[in-house]
């Protein structure tokens, strides 16, 4: 399958294949690069499956690689050989990672190793089904694997494909007994959580502090607690920033929620849209959001992407438009940070083809298309 990879933002460290250090306009990086090791691999054929401040890893075949800072150095564009002495032949792997550390996981097998990237590369390994218990009725499914992993600078979150959520750097089972339906998805900020159900039901947990959970409080939660300004919604699809969350309901609504200190939130009248000059007010519940364009008139088509960064959220409606609201620091948002240095309420950004599916790293916002998908 060939991929197309649109990327603007921050590439300070070569992570992105461009001599710029910071892509201000979308770029199209889907080009051969020369590899660091005996095995080169083609980005058009290679899956991007992480992203973080200062390196990417992509997957292509059965390998991992890495762009930018590595071991040290940066510019590096290198295979990850991390687990020289276990036969792999039968695995099916995935990879996530932080600051701090990488995760690679055996998703069917249940195993993990976990590599420490201040340490030397230092490598541990943890066998899920033996040494972290998650209960007696998950480890008796012999079907069970993770198909999804996402990483705080500080811990790991995972969700297998019985709806089960596994939290922690050591994963212990999280309990999840009292949501509604079956855990479908999941999404963590710098210190905060959420989780979506099949049944269209939000929770979240971990730190409140600057209003991330949506609760109208600032409290610290251990467990999921259910979004209740969100009841009588369904969700089909959640994102989060570093302090800020979004959610997409079933009608192609969107709503915000959280920190809003340089206007990732995206809140807006139809005066502030055409000046961009609103006040940023952070929320504590979610909010329904209206868009408008540069002449205040409000846009009627529904919001079918969302992707949200460290302060900077993006979305697709569904006339195929691009639009996005925040920090442009490092020209994450497709704009000249000098011109545009914050967007304070949603603008378009760029029209492109639905296949395109959005993501958000840190400074970064990539749009991934299968070139060989048709438009129908």
């Amino acid at each position: 399958m060939e991929l197309e990879y649109l990327v603007s933002g921050s590439n300070l460290f070569g992570q992105w294949f461009a001599k710029e250090p910071i892509i201000e306009i979308f770029k199209n990086i889907t080009k051969s690069c020369d590899c660091d090791s005996s095995t080169d691999f083609n980005v058009k054929y290679a899956k991007l499956v992480c992203m973080c401040w200062s390196y990417n890893i992509f997957k292509w075949k059965d390998d991992f690689f890495v762009t930018g800072a590595w071991a040290g150095e940066e510019n590096v564009k290198t295979k990850i050989d991390i687990i020289r002495e276990y036969d792999l032949s039968t695995s099916e792997l995935t990879i996530v990672g932080n600051d701090y550390n990488l995760v690679l996981l055996d998703i069917k097998k249940l195993k993990i190793w976990i590599l420490c990237l201040k340490e030397r590369l230092q490598v541990t390994s943890l066998d899920l089904k033996c040494e972290c218990p998650i209960t007696l009725q998950i480890t008796q499914q012999s079907d069970i694997k993770i198909v999804k992993a996402v990483a705080t600078n500080t811990s790991f979150l995972y969700l297998t494909n019985m709806g089960s959520v596994l939290f922690g750097m050591k994963p212990s089972y999280l309990d999840t007994s009292h949501c509604v339906g079956k855990v479908c998805d999941i999404a963590c900020g710098y210190n905060h959580y959420m989780l979506l159900t099949d049944a269209g039901y939000l929770y979240s947990w971990g730190c409140g502090q600057r209003l991330q959970l949506g609760h109208g409080d600032i409290e610290y939660l251990e467990t999921p607690k259910e979004v209740h300004a969100l009841a009588g919604l369904k969700i089909i699809k959640i994102a989060a920033g570093g302090f800020h969350c979004l959610a997409l309901s079933e009608y192609g609504d969107l709503y915000a929620w959280g920190w809003n200190d340089m206007g990732q939130l995206g809140i807006t009248t139809k005066d502030e849209a055409v000046q961009n000059c609103n006040n940023p007010i952070s929320c504590s519940l979610p909010k329904l959001l209206d868009i408008y364009d540069e002449n205040g008139i409000l846009v009627e088509f529904n919001v079918v992407d969302i992707a949200a960064g460290s302060r900077h959220s993006v979305i697709m409606l569904e006339d195929t438009s691009v639009w996005a609201s925040e920090y442009n620091k490092y020209g994450q948002l497709g704009l000249s940070p000098e011109k545009y240095p914050t967007v304070k309420c949603f603008k378009k950004i760029l029209n492109c083809d639905l296949h395109f599916k959005l993501m958000c790293g840190t400074w970064s916002t990539v749009l991934i298309r299968n070139s060989f998908s048709s438009d129908t």
